[in-house]
């Protein structure tokens, strides 16, 4: 109140502190409820250990109910004294789980339908403990005992965020939400059954010649009220054929035309109604579970991109607020982006051709927006212009493949005529390498034969000059 009164005369003080005064006051305000949120989450009542422990004590304590009910012979307390001492255990426990709960809520523990439920179960189950001790001879108060096995629809809202439960939760919900839709329509049903009974109770109730012949139509059709028991029969189709139909048919055939539109109109009119707006209903759960889940999850990737976003910043070593290539591959290697990578859906083998994608002005570097709205852009749902782009892309890929198999072709064609060279080439150098062996065998045999020689010489020349002839010798020879 005091808050509530300062915020008031704030409003109405002078206008030059005004926005800033409640601009204080909000962010008060927000701190406190940010607070109250933190203290509700921390609280033991909040615990899934706890929750899980209420949950197991609520089966037990209503399978105990179950075996109360067989084996407790009378409604004296000495005839009954251990399962009231289980009872009592078991009260007492609800009790404190009542007391955490209303600490951890304060007055918004009764805005929970649930919490008021359970409200009212541990107060009859009190007042029947209660009554149990005080009064001689007496069992308590029946109304209670027989609650208290609707306890455990408690553990329905705990099952409510398990998946494997998921299921179960939507048909329990979908009845519960179809319930004021099931209201109207037992209403309409009623109409109509009573509508029918009235007409069968005048048509056939009150005719003597069915009341001589047919000795049940008393039972059936004697009474507005037993007519309708006898149209609730036709509803069901329990033995109507036997019982209803065939003496109607017999006694008083006119009165068929009431019993078949029951079952039109009813049987698979009425009753069918249900069943739809159970199924619409949970058709509609799922669509909301559906949508609450992809808006979490946008929110989660807003934040994660958000993340990614400031890392990014944390990465710009120099601050141009761009990241070259190589510093774009050392900051998708983080461990912590490479999370986010997979939890976004993007496998951190192909992050590195993320580079061409985001750098849309191709600039050789990526500035934050660029990052953050290619990664957009691959967890987004593709539009018409992204289509457009794409099957541009793909058109200029193809023209470019085109191109280089062109130039693949005239490359071939260029190779073949250098391997042809080459082909001469290689048997001018063999005749080259072969008149090269012949030249080299030539020139070992003329070595050869040059070394003969000058042995020969050389043995020419040592006889000569052991065996040079003598000047009278040669003198006498001549004369």
């Amino acid at each position: 109140m005091e808050g509530l009164k300062s915020v008031v005369g704030m409003i109405t003080g002078r206008k030059g502190g005004n926005q800033y005064r409640l601009q204080t006051v909000f962010e008060q305000m927000n701190a406190e409820f940010a607070e109250d949120a933190k203290k509700r989450k921390d609280h033991v009542a909040n615990n899934p250990y706890f929750n899980c422990g209420i949950a197991v004590l609520i089966v037990v304590n209503t399978i105990m109910i179950g075996v109360e009910v067989d084996h407790a012979r009378g409604d004296a307390l000495e005839d009954r004294i251990g399962f009231f001492l289980l009872d009592f255990i078991f009260a007492f426990v609800f009790f404190v789980e009542m007391l955490f709960r209303q600490n951890q809520l304060g007055w918004d523990y009764f805005i929970d339908p649930w919490n008021v439920f359970d409200y009212t179960l541990v107060v009859l189950n009190c007042a029947d403990l209660v009554i149990s001790i005080s009064s001689e001879g007496s069992g308590g108060i029946k109304l209670a005992s027989t609650l208290r096995v609707f306890r455990l629809l408690r553990v329905v809202r705990s099952i409510r965020g398990l998946k494997m439960f998921y299921g179960l939760w939507m048909i329990i919900q979908g009845l519960l939400d179809s319930l004021r839709t099931m209201t109207w329509v037992a209403v309409l049903l009623l109409i109509i059954v009573y509508c029918i009974a009235v007409a069968l109770t005048t048509l056939v109730g009150h005719d003597e010649y069915v009341h001589e012949h047919w000795l049940e139509s008393e039972q059936y059709v004697g009474r507005v009220w037993r007519s309708m028991w006898t149209v609730i029969q036709i509803i069901t189709l329990d033995n109507w054929a036997t019982d209803i139909a065939r003496p109607l048919m017999e006694f008083a055939p006119a009165s068929l035309f009431f019993v078949f539109l029951t079952i039109i109109v009813c049987t698979f009119g009425v009753m069918n109604i249900i069943i739809a707006v159970m199924v619409e209903r949970m058709q509609t759960i799922a669509q909301e579970n559906k949508d609450m889940t992809s808006s979490v999850l946008q929110h989660t990737e807003q934040e994660l991109l958000k993340s990614m976003g400031e890392e990014f910043n944390d990465a710009d070593l120099d601050g141009n607020g761009e990241l070259e290539y190589d510093e774009f591959k050392r900051l998708i290697r983080t461990s912590s982006l490479q999370y986010k990578f997979r939890l976004l859906g993007i496998q951190v083998d192909e992050a590195e051709s993320l580079f061409e994608l985001m750098d849309a002005d191709k600039s050789g570097a990526v500035t934050p927006e660029e990052f953050i709205t290619g990664l957009q852009k691959l967890k987004g749902i593709a539009k018409g212009q992204d289509l457009v782009q794409l099957i541009c892309f793909a058109q200029k890929q193809c023209l470019r493949a085109v191109r280089f198999v062109e130039r693949l072709k005239q490359l071939n064609i260029q190779a073949d005529i250098i391997q042809e060279r080459l082909n001469d080439v290689g048997k001018g150098i063999t005749h080259e390498l072969t008149d090269r062996k012949k030249a080299s065998s030539r020139n070992e045999i003329v070595w050869k034969n040059a070394a003969s020689r000058e042995k020969v010489i050389t043995k020419l020349d040592l006889n000569r000059q052991l065996e040079f002839p003598s000047l009278a010798k040669d003198m006498n020879d001549f004369y």
